[in-house]
């Protein structure tokens, strides 16, 4: 007769929470880095208020741990139930009595608490903090209007005006040696001002451009014109549009995004609109109801697959909640798919998934047989190498022998590379999978947008790799030492005579030689794949339309302004422009010089060669003097029409140590520097992660399975927590760019090597 045991229920949970926990702060995290990256412009600025920081961290959280918690659920319940199945537990407790309605009882409880957690989330948390997030966004970008000019930047965002500043004080908003471009297109001509201070006076939502001791160049944008006017103006206010009221319009308005309505409100939207939008709208309501919901079908569905395969370990378990997750959210992106193009109701494009799962949770738990247990069963079981069949059992022991040098350092290898490629498999796909839930609202309106959609997300895993390749090395060295731990291999290799440190040595040569590869793909591959992978991204936020990169481009170095437009044509190392105008000043920068105007120019090697007919304009002594010449070369170190501010994420180390040259501006000058050591650090950081991730895995071969999980959670978080908080540092200027980036990295060395003086060989 079955009976029901609270003592096994307790245990079963028990075993399963400390793996929910672990994969839901794990997952938490990553996808709250990939959620904060969208607002980099806000965390790393110095000039937001920190109040406005910490309440776009706090409005973050919501979304992602309502997407994360079904995840870790699923995560959870297969890998808790996984060792369980492995270690013979199940066996043992069928064999008193307990069946399978008992043993998946306990998990539909926990699973229903869960549910109740994320629809509280969903129905009050995730709409709260869209309104929170829109609001910062206004906030931020009001501060910026406050004083919109920063030394060394070029500023485009004030109409009709392009404005550089040479130097300054950004916090009292007063400014040295400034440039403005003004065009007026409908009269063809050009005003140039300059002058040695100035500064915006701001009222409410009028602003003022103020400059002091001002120059006014005046010119026809024709070449073969011969209209200029040069004035010297002791002050000049010019009346500028700063876009503040439309913001404080905004601000005010109480008019809501369908993302920051409440379940209620989205029902009533619904009924009131029609077309895409009610679809929009009813697919929205729906997916929180899903979501909501889906803590409870994944704990099902994890206590069905795992009661319904042979033997397994962790590895296993992490495969097949991979794979679950999978097609789970194909079928949830399909269904809303569906919907948008009328194919299927937006009721039945939700009940799409829900209905799969569980006709797959009945089939697993109802069925006598299910014809793939065995062979799925043995999938990631264990992973080895297959030898040849006419090697007998003494010469395969000596061919490892001989391979090893005494110790079985391929064993270690392979273990390490399972476990890192099985956690990165899995992360990587719950980052695809939240990425494609943020774009497909967009993809899904544009023609090709599933192509598109495929494409970014093929070209975003360098990216991607490039972010989680430390957490999953970290992940894997502690699962690889801590489970050969205590399997008693440890115990086995020591008290064969074998040093710890020897066992360390083939983990270090790995992790040597990934730090290789991670250099090589950071260098050769992940620039162009970013570049391709942002335009894409922009296509399908701008539904199917790109936009165009044509227009005038600024550069400016000591003693030049460069505006061109780019030809999208580089040979080599050279870079062709086109309508190139360079504009000379005197050597204090307070007064404009010499023009230079070119249909077609390049950079080679050092210099800048005009190569067509070049009009020169020379003011002098109130005088203006205009020749056309030709084979004009003009010195220049760097190449400056490839200097334009792109992201770090765009450039090379080399590109990146360019860029910190050319640019004029603190803040860039941070980022880039910061960009920079971190891109430095790249083929270290997977050996100084094993340097103190190995010897701790082995302090806690003797401590509870919980506080394995927590300690592993601490440390990694520890390891996060701290490295992002330097940088965050360095980008605000309180510390060094090489202090900021390298010291977490030695001062985690320095304890990696404590903990190798206390490990017993």
């Amino acid at each position: 007769m079955k009976r029901f045991s609270p003592l096994i229920s307790r245990y079963l949970v028990q075993s399963i929470l400390p793996y929910f926990i672990f994969s839901w702060l794990l997952l938490s995290v990553i996808l709250f880095v990939q959620q904060a990256s969208r607002f980099s412009d806000i965390f790393f600025s110095a000039n937001i208020p920190k109040n406005l920081v910490w309440q776009l961290t706090l409005a973050l959280v919501p979304n992602v741990i309502a997407f994360t918690c079904p995840m870790a659920v699923l995560v959870g319940v297969i890998i808790g139930l996984s060792k369980m199945q492995g270690d013979s537990e199940l066996i043992a407790i069928r064999a008193v009595g307990v069946g399978n309605f008992q043993i998946t009882f306990p998990i539909l409880v926990l699973g229903i608490l869960l549910s109740f957690f994320a629809f509280f989330i969903n129905l009050n948390g995730v709409p709260f903090a869209a309104r929170i997030v829109r609001q910062i966004a206004l906030q931020t970008a009001l501060y910026k209007l406050e004083s919109p000019i920063e030394p060394g930047v070029f500023n485009t965002e004030i109409n009709g005006y392009t404005i550089y500043v040479k130097d300054g004080n950004f916090e009292k908003g007063t400014w040295k040696n400034i440039f403005i471009y003004n065009e007026d297109k409908s009269n063809g001509l050009v005003r140039l001002i300059t002058s040695k201070s100035g500064r915006i006076d701001t009222k409410e939502d009028r602003s003022e451009l103020v400059l002091e001791n001002a120059n006014i160049n005046t010119f026809s944008t024709e070449t073969e014109a011969e209209k200029f006017i040069s004035e010297n103006i002791g002050q000049i206010r010019i009346a500028i549009e700063t876009k503040r009221s439309k913001i404080i319009e905004k601000l005010s308005k109480s008019e809501e995004a369908p993302e920051e309505l409440g379940l209620r409100e989205l029902a009533q939207l619904a009924k009131t609109k029609e077309g895409k939008e009610k679809t929009e709208a009813q697919i929205l309501w729906q997916r929180r109801i899903i979501l909501s919901i889906t803590p409870l079908i994944f704990a099902l569905l994890g206590t069905a697959l795992v009661l319904r395969f042979n033997r397994g370990g962790k590895g296993f378990g992490v495969f097949l909640a991979l794979v679950s997750l999978v097609i789970y959210y194909l079928l949830a992106l399909l269904g809303e798919q569906l919907a948008r193009t009328n194919q299927i109701s937006v009721l039945t494009s939700g009940l799409l998934p829900v209905l799969a799962s569980f006709f797959f949770i009945f089939w697993f738990l109802l069925s006598t047989r299910f014809i793939l247990k065995k062979n799925i069963g043995n999938i990631g079981k264990q992973f080895k190498i297959n030898f040849p069949s006419n090697l007998k059992e003494g010469s395969a022991r000596n061919y490892y022998i001989d391979l090893t040098t005494g110790i079985l350092d391929l064993d270690i290898v392979l273990n390490l590379l399972k476990y890192f490629f099985l956690t990165f498999g899995f992360l990587t796909a719950v980052y695809m999978i939240f990425t494609a839930f943020e774009l497909w609202k967009f993809a899904g309106e544009i023609n090709n947008g599933i192509s598109l959609l495929i494409r970014y997300l093929l070209f975003l895993i360098p990216f991607i790799y490039i972010q989680l390749a430390p957490s999953a090395l970290m992940i894997a060295t502690l699962a690889t030492f801590v489970i050969k731990s205590r399997q008693n291999e440890i115990v086995s290799w020591t008290a064969a005579g074998q040093s710890v440190y020897r066992l360390f040595l083939p983990c270090f040569v790995l992790m040597i030689f990934l730090g290789a590869v991670n250099w090589g793909i950071q260098e050769s591959v992940a620039p162009k794949t970013n570049v391709i992978q942002d335009e894409l991204r922009a296509q399908i936020r701008g539904r199917g339309v790109l936009l165009s990169k044509t227009g005038k481009n600024w550069v400016a170095n000591n003693k030049r302004i460069y505006s061109f437009e780019l030809e999208g044509n580089k040979s080599g190392t050279n870079q062709i422009v086109k309508n190139l105008t360079i504009y000379e000043f005197s050597d204090d920068n307070s007064k404009l010089q010499t023009i230079y105007r070119t249909p077609t120019a390049i950079w080679e090697k050092d210099k800048i060669k005009l190569l067509d007919n070049t009009e020169k304009t020379v003011w002098s002594d109130g005088k203006t003097d205009i020749r056309q010449i030709s084979d004009v070369e003009i010195k220049e170190n760097s190449n400056l029409f490839n200097s334009l501010n792109d992201k770090p994420s765009h450039l090379t180390t080399k590109e990146t140590r360019e860029q910190i040259n050319n640019t004029k501006s603190e803040t860039e000058q941070r980022i880039y520097e910061v960009a920079l050591e971190k891109k430095t650090t790249t083929p270290f950081l997977p050996l100084v992660i094993t340097l103190f991730t190995a010897p701790f895995a082995l302090s806690l071969s003797r401590t509870g399975k919980v506080r394995t999980i927590s300690y592993a959670i601490a440390i990694w978080l520890l390891f996060m927590g701290i490295t992002t908080i330097f940088e965050q540092f360095g980008l605000n200027g309180f510390l060094a760019p090489e202090t900021a980036v390298w010291s977490p990295l030695l001062l985690f060395s320095m304890l990696g090597i404590f903990l190798l003086s206390k490990v017993k060989t």
